[in-house]
């Protein structure tokens, strides 16, 4: 059980982490959806992988986001 506490205390680091790369994928995505509705983490990893970011920092973010849905957490909030 300790294990799964560090994992996902290490899995929330990963925002300070990559808080810029987030940023703009975030504004990338407001370009792309033009405000008509709020962004959501499924949409982030969507994007990582249609532009084909192939990078442990990719990676990451994608963990990150997954671990925010998994939380009940649906909407990004910057």
């Amino acid at each position: 059980m300790p294990q799964i506490i560090n994992d996902s205390k290490e899995i929330e680091d990963y925002y300070q982490r990559h808080l810029e790369i987030l940023r703009k994928i975030h504004t990338t995505l407001k370009d792309i959806i033009k405000n008509k509705r709020q962004i959501t983490y499924s949409d982030i990893i969507n994007f990582i992988i249609k532009e084909n970011y192939k990078n442990e920092i990719y990676t990451q973010i994608i963990v990150w986001c997954n671990y925010n849905i998994r939380k009940g957490n649906f909407f990004v909030d910057f």
